[in-house]
């Protein structure tokens, strides 16, 4: 006999589902913010009426649907005033959670930062960092973990000081803005390779979803089919630096892809590392982007049994890593030290201990596997 909890779990598993699928649809390039938020206005309502008089189904619903709604109004870079009335309902609906409180705070604030109203986004801002800062103090106090206060800390902080360069005049080059953005507008170039890199992109998912669930499919017949896919749109980039860069990308993730199948179809090593290779001549186009696929990489090293080899790769990003996070807190340090709050610039410390710890357990395993049993 199935439970009053029991149906409501599955109720609440259900729309998640439908939720996430239709958010991911709402991203798509040509879909507007309207036509998305009428889609989610439709999920609402659908589930709202089977709820019935489940109150905190009833909320839960209507409080996740404003809290998707916020977000793709920040995907679409929808005009200040939507965003602004997105984040108003949120707020006046409650939120889901601590973390959703927190990470819808700083969609909007971001909203804030892209239309130049760092007044307004400090107001939200602020006052969810004296509430953490007091809940960390708490924690600490008590000998409890404050793993979720420093990371949201650290997330809004970094958020805070971007809003306050901005008071001061000071402009962010790796941020753009509307004005910035209304002032350059795209190209038709421009809107036609980005129409080419979302049938790119979804050429690639259709290969992913013929083998991401099996292990069946021939690793042979795989690599063919990213092969015909980079052949057919490095042809339909044209000419023109706009165009060779479109290339390089395509290259560039088909060599991604190539890796990771590999490594998911347990290829031989010498599969994963000619992947590999091919992905390092290409070059990555962040750390962050290294340290990841270098991460499956190295899985795939584990896998076939070549430890040495895994620890040639992670061994130098580690101590690259070290170096990043020491940087950063020295950087992060001297700011505080002059009563300012550093602005985000590049990695935050979160991803920096995040990333060597995973990079620890896989040298932890390495080094077993090369000493043997």
């Amino acid at each position: 006999m199935t439970t009053k909890d029991e149906t409501i779990d599955a109720f609440g598993g259900e729309f998640t589902t439908a939720n996430v699928r239709l958010f991911v649809k709402s991203l798509e390039r040509t879909r507007t913010f309207a036509e998305a938020v009428e889609d989610h206005r439709r999920l609402e309502a659908e589930f709202v009426a089977r709820a019935g008089d489940n109150e905190f189904a009833v909320l839960d619903t209507r409080q996740r649907i404003a809290e998707t709604i916020l977000s793709l109004a920040h995907e679409k870079r929808a005009p200040f005033d939507v965003c602004r009335e997105a984040w108003n309902e949120a707020v006046r609906l409650g939120f889901t959670g601590p973390f959703e409180r927190d990470t819808s705070a700083w969609f909007y604030a971001d909203c804030c930062l892209y239309d130049e109203k760092p007044e307004e986004g400090l107001a939200v801002i602020e006052p969810l960092i004296a509430e953490l800062e007091r809940g960390f103090e708490e924690a600490k106090a008590a000998q409890k973990p404050t793993d979720f206060y420093e990371q949201e800390l650290e997330k809004l902080c970094d958020i805070q000081g971007a809003l306050l360069a901005q008071q001061r005049g000071l402009l962010d080059p790796e941020r753009s803005t509307r004005r910035l953005d209304e002032a350059d507008p795209p190209t038709p170039e421009d809107e036609r390779l980005d129409a080419l890199d979302d049938e790119f992109s979804e050429a690639c998912l259709a290969v992913v979803r013929t083998f991401a669930r099996t292990q069946e499919r021939n690793f042979a017949d795989v690599a063919a089919d990213y092969e015909r896919i980079a052949t057919e749109f490095t042809a339909r980039a044209g000419e023109g630096e706009e165009a060779r860069w479109f290339m390089r990308r395509v290259r560039r993730r088909i060599a991604e892809e190539l890796l990771w199948a590999a490594s998911r179809l347990e290829q031989p090593f010498e599969v994963c590392c000619e992947a590999w290779n091919e992905l390092v001549r290409l070059g990555f186009t962040s750390f962050w982007e290294q340290c990841l696929k270098a991460e499956t990489y190295v899985k795939a090293c584990l896998h076939c049994h070549k430890p040495e080899e895994g620890l040639a790769v992670l061994e130098p990003l580690t101590t690259e890593l070290e170096r990043g996070l020491e940087a950063e807190l020295q950087r992060r340090s001297e700011a505080q030290a002059k009563g300012e709050v550093p602005m985000q610039a590049g990695l935050t410390p979160t991803y920096y201990q995040s990333m060597l710890r995973s990079f620890a357990e896989l040298r932890d395993k390495l080094e077993a596997e090369r000493k043997g049993p």
